[in-house]
């Protein structure tokens, strides 16, 4: 079942018991005012002819008590100026239920009520002689405060009873069509809201791994639907780039491991075509250890980030001196700066101590130093600067290098991303992974992990400097 079927069942159902309520109540509430105004009318009439009703005495009982004369038909005249309404009947009745003055209105008539009560006033239905449905007022009177008889009072009530029966067609013809045409409306009114739905799942069903460039581009109001076309564009944005970051990070992973193993067999090969000496081979041994260095600083790298996409990374947090951390990194580089005539120095406080995982951070401050030393000429210098503010540790790290261009700026954290592709590999060796085009990448993810950020500044033939900012105090949590 669709979600347009399921959503005018459930608007039909609602609207069929809302309807079906609203029904009982108007016809029960229209019969009770129907039911009140005509007892109303009863009782007005009832009470204008007691306020009617004269009695004389005779010579004959004009000691009797005035309750017996009354009861005593023959001995008293009433004189009834009381002149009835059309479709009323009345009648009187002495205590004891006998009539007193009847027009013949209730003969044979049928009562509901087998006894006559006429100490009270009271309510009931009935049929007269010719079977007219009416509906009876019975109200006693008093003589010298004693119980003297009572008034009745009837009228019919078959105009109320056909007011029920029309309305009873009424309801029940009005409330299946008001259904039917509601039930109409509201599937047209789902199809219409789930219509955008269906073009979004036929435009989504058209794209595929192979093809993400395709977009829904729907034009729909800003409503639910509109915002979730565009959501979903937007996924397609953030899928067709992480894909073709993931082409793009396969493609390079493939030629830099490819080039290192066609060294590694160019080497073999070339060493089994003829017998040679121990010193040759040793040569060809060092040449192929120093292709397998690098083939397996790749592969170091490659896991390194494989773990932290999945987050499998955790950090190993202590309190350190950060100064003492990149001294080390410095003494460590300096050789290799040297043998390059570039001068490498430190700038920094006497200590500054900070929480958080003194390994990572270390792989993330040589891969920047030597990232600088690597592309420096002869003559230039790296200088690396260290500052607090503000509960964090600022990094700067400066080389006077020829620089980068702005436009490869927005790429230089992209993985395998590298400005000059050829000089890259031509001064790639085992311990230079930045020449992979993985330094920077790695550098970022270490700064990110540790709630800090790298900022790159750079001019063409000025130099560039890199600034990796990081908070003192880092709580594990949350790392």
């Amino acid at each position: 079942m669709n979600i347009r079927l399921r959503l005018t069942l459930w608007y039909t159902a609602i609207l069929t018991i809302i309807l079906v309520v609203f029904g009982i109540i108007v016809y029960f509430g229209l019969s009770r005012s129907l039911l009140i105004t005509l007892d109303d009318h009863l009782q007005r009439e009832a009470n204008q002819i007691i306020s009617q009703l004269k009695f004389e005495r005779d010579s004959d009982h004009e000691d009797d008590h005035p309750v017996e004369m009354f009861e005593q038909t023959q001995a008293v005249r009433a004189e009834m100026e009381y002149v009835p309404e059309p479709g009323v009947f009345w009648r009187i009745l002495t205590s004891s239920g006998q009539p007193f003055i009847d027009p013949g209105h209730f003969d044979n008539a049928s009562l509901k009520n087998s006894t006559l009560d006429t100490d009270k006033p009271s309510f009931q239905y009935g049929a007269l002689a010719d079977n007219t449905p009416v509906r009876l007022y019975t109200l006693p009177f008093v003589i010298n405060q004693q119980q003297a008889g009572a008034v009745q009072v009837a009228e019919s009530y078959a105009e109320l009873q056909d007011i029920q029966r029309r309305l009873v067609i009424l309801l029940g013809l009005s409330i299946p069509l008001i259904i039917l045409g509601a039930s109409a409306g509201g599937w047209f009114l789902a199809n219409s809201a789930l219509a955008p739905i269906d073009r979004i799942t036929r435009a989504a069903t058209q794209i595929s791994t192979q093809d993400l460039s395709r977009r829904l581009n729907l034009k729909l109001p800003n409503d639910e639907v509109g915002r979730l076309a565009a959501t979903f564009d937007k996924m397609l944005d953030r899928l067709e780039a992480g894909f073709e970051q993931q082409k793009r990070f396969i493609g390079d992973a493939s030629h830099e491991m490819r080039t290192p193993l066609t060294i590694l067999k160019g080497d073999v090969e070339v060493a089994l075509i003829r017998p040679r000496s121990a010193a040759e081979y040793r040569e060809t041994l060092e040449m192929v250890n120093h292709t397998a260095d690098r083939l397996t600083g790749l592969v170091e790298e490659l896991l390194l980030l494989a773990r932290a996409d999945n987050k499998q990374y955790p950090l190993q947090l202590e309190e350190f001196d950060v100064v003492e951390l990149l001294a080390r990194d410095v003494r460590h580089l300096t050789p290799r700066a040297e043998s390059k005539q570039i001068t490498l120095r430190l700038d920094a406080p006497s200590s500054l101590f900070m929480t958080a995982d003194p390994d990572k951070l270390a792989r993330l401050f040589t891969n920047l130093i030597d990232n600088a030393i690597k592309y420096s000429e002869p003559g230039d210098s790296v200088c690396v600067n260290v500052t607090s503010r503000s509960h964090r540790v600022q990094v700067a790290i400066s080389d006077t290098g020829p620089g980068i261009p702005p436009e490869h700026l927005p790429y230089l954290f992209d993985r395998f991303y590298r400005v000059d592709k050829a000089r890259s590999r031509k001064l790639a060796s085992p311990s230079e992974a930045s020449g992979l085009g993985l330094g920077l990448s790695i550098a970022q993810w270490l700064a990110q992990v540790h709630q800090g950020t790298i900022v790159v500044d750079s001019e063409v033939g000025r130099g560039t400097t890199f600034t990796v900012s990081l908070p003192l105090e880092l709580v594990a949590d949350e790392s």
